[in-house]
C-alpha cells in the first residue's frame, strides 16, 4: 500500500462540526513497535467533539478517534503474539480512517462471539475499571452507586461491580431501568421520579460519570470516609471535608485496566452494549453531534468505516 492515499476525518481548525473535513491521506507506516489495522469500525466518544470544539488541546491538524476494531494488515519487526489477519480491537488514535496505526501491546483478539461494533467500544469498560479498581479499590462486599448505569462507561460499570461482588445501585431513566438491572444492578433509581439521594441508603462508593450538580449531590449519599469516584470534574474540596469522605479523579485508563476487561470479555462475564452505529466516514459530523447531545442514553455509539 506504499504511496497509497486513503480516506480520513481530518480537524484543521477548533469548532463545529463543519470542521470534520474529508480528505485524503498517505497510508499510514507503522514503527517496529505498532501495527497497521483496516479500521472496521471505530468508537465515537465525548473525548472526540470535546478536542473538536477546543476543550481539550490537540495539535492541528489532526484525525479524530481513540479506539477502533479491525483487521491487522501490517506488523512491526519487534511486535510479538500478533499476525497479518488477526481480528483486533484496543487503543486506536486517530480511527476515524480506514487504515490507522497501533501500537501492538494496545491491541487485543477480538473474540469471535463479539462483532467488530462491539468490540470498538470497549474504551468504556477500561475507564469504568480503572474507576472501580486501580483507584477505588472497589471489593466484594460493598455498597456502590454508578450514576448513568445504562451509560458508555456505566453499563461496563455495572457489570463489572456486579462481577466483583459489589451490592451495585445505578441511577437510570425510566426506559433503562430493566436494562440496567439486567446488568446486575439490585436497585435502579430513576432520577427523573426525584433526588436520588432521597431514594437510597448509603453507599461506600460513588462512581459519577455524569457531573454537574450530580457531582456534589453525591456527597449526601456516602458513608463517613465512603469515596466519590470522578471522571467529569471534581467537587469542591471544602464540601468534600465538611462531609468526612473522599473525592478522587478516576480518569486514569492503563494497559493492565484493558488487559482485565479483555480476559472478562473472552470469558462472556461482560459485554458492551451498542446504542447506534453510524455508517462511513461521512457521517462523522452526526456521529458526533449524536454524542455531544446525548442520543438516547444507553450503551456507546459507532462509526462503521468497512466491512470485515
Amino acid at each position: 500500500m506504499k504511496n497509497l492515499h486513503i480516506p480520513a476525518v481530518c480537524v484543521h481548525a477548533y469548532g463545529g462540526p463543519e470542521q470534520l473535513q474529508l480528505q485524503e491521506v498517505p497510508v499510514p507506516v507503522p514503527a517496529e513497535d505498532q501495527v497497521l489495522i483496516k479500521v472496521v469500525a471505530s468508537g465515537v466518544n465525548p473525548i472526540d467533539w470535546k478536542i473538536r470544539e477546543g476543550f481539550m488541546k490537540h495539535p492541528l491538524p489532526y484525525i479524530p478517534g481513540v479506539e477502533a476494531s479491525g483487521i491487522i494488515t501490517a506488523i512491526g519487526e519487534s511486535v510479538f503474539g500478533k499476525k497479518v489477519g488477526d481480528q483486533v480491537y484496543g487503543s486506536v488514535d486517530g480511527s476515524y480512517t480506514s487504515y490507522a496505526i497501533a501500537q501492538g501491546e494496545g491491541l487485543f483478539r477480538k473474540p469471535h462471539e463479539i462483532s467488530f461494533e462491539e468490540a470498538a467500544t470497549m474504551a468504556g469498560a477500561r475507564t469504568a475499571w480503572g474507576a472501580l479498581f486501580d483507584v477505588g479499590g472497589l471489593v466484594k462486599g460493598q455498597r456502590i452507586l454508578i450514576h448513568a448505569g445504562a451509560g458508555g462507561v456505566g453499563h461496563f460499570a455495572v457489570q463489572l461491580a456486579y462481577n466483583a461482588g459489589a451490592y451495585v445501585i445505578a441511577t437510570a431513566s425510566a426506559e433503562n431501568i430493566d436494562f440496567v438491572t439486567s446488568l446486575g444492578a439490585s436497585e435502579v433509581i430513576n432520577y427523573r421520579e426525584g433526588p436520588f439521594e432521597t431514594q437510597m441508603d448509603p453507599v461506600d462508593i460513588v462512581f459519577d460519570t455524569v457531573g454537574g450538580d450530580t457531582t456534589e449531590r453525591s456527597l449526601a449519599v456516602l458513608r463517613p470516609e465512603g469515596t466519590l469516584l470522578c471522571i467529569v470534574q471534581m467537587p469542591d474540596p471544602e464540601k468534600v471535608a465538611a462531609a468526612g469522605v473522599n473525592a478522587l479523579w478516576a480518569g486514569t485508563k492503563t494497559l493492565t485496566s484493558m488487559q482485565e476487561v479483555h480476559k472478562l470479555l473472552e470469558k462472556g462475564l461482560i459485554r458492551p452494549h451498542v446504542r447506534k452505529v453510524f455508517h462511513s466516514l461521512q457521517a462523522a459530523a452526526d456521529a458526533q453531534e449524536y454524542s455531544r447531545n446525548g442520543g438516547s442514553g444507553r450503551g456507546k455509539i459507532v462509526l462503521k468505516i468497512s466491512e470485515e
